[in-house]
């Protein structure tokens, strides 16, 4: 009886081994592809790369964190649903004083990440200086680094004391937008 079960739970085995193979077969294609010394420029300047582009069926081929990283889109992989997303820069618009909106421009000299709230110094002119305490922060608040031309989101927790910013701030005294340049 115990021979019997053991060579049950071997067929089982195999099958199931076989069955693995078989689909790994069927989402499988072998392709021919071609390397021709392609070189990449990301704003002029050539950029060397770890695996070598190459071309299929007319088309160049090149690995999709270069290009993440190059465009400055953050990339994610999900491998239980095989899924690539780019994640690409998430703006807002100005504010709108015809909304009740105001735009606020300072140093954030204290925040409180519990609360959610920062206190800024506003500097206006020689003659105006201005602070401003406990800015509440909104949950869906946009966050935007901004240098050398570049632009890449931030959250709230990647703020830091010293910080430069310009805010958003909406008739419910939230900040909704929040330019961060330094």
């Amino acid at each position: 009886m115990l021979r019997k079960r053991k060579i049950f739970m071997l067929v089982v085995l195999i099958f199931f081994i076989s069955t693995l193979t078989v689909l790994a077969v069927q989402n499988s294609k072998e392709i021919k592809v071609f390397y021709r010394d392609i070189k990449i420029f990301v704003n002029n300047n050539e950029i060397a790369l770890e695996n070598e582009p190459f071309l299929y069926n007319d088309r160049v081929y090149i690995p999709i964190g270069f290009v993440s990283k190059a465009l400055n889109f953050p990339i994610s992989w999900d491998s239980e649903k095989n899924t690539v997303s780019l994640l690409t820069l998430k703006d807002f618009k100005e504010s709108g004083p015809s909304e009740d909106e105001r735009f606020v421009y300072g140093e954030i000299l204290s925040l409180d990440r519990d609360k959610r709230t920062v206190f800024i110094y506003q500097h206006i002119d020689d003659n105006t200086i201005y602070e401003e305490a406990d800015i509440k922060i909104a949950k869906d608040v946009i966050i935007v680094l901004q240098r050398n031309n570049k632009k890449i989101n931030l959250s709230f927790e990647d703020l830091k004391i010293g910080d430069i910013v310009g805010m958003v701030i909406n008739k419910d005294n939230e900040v909704r937008g929040m330019i961060v340049d330094s």
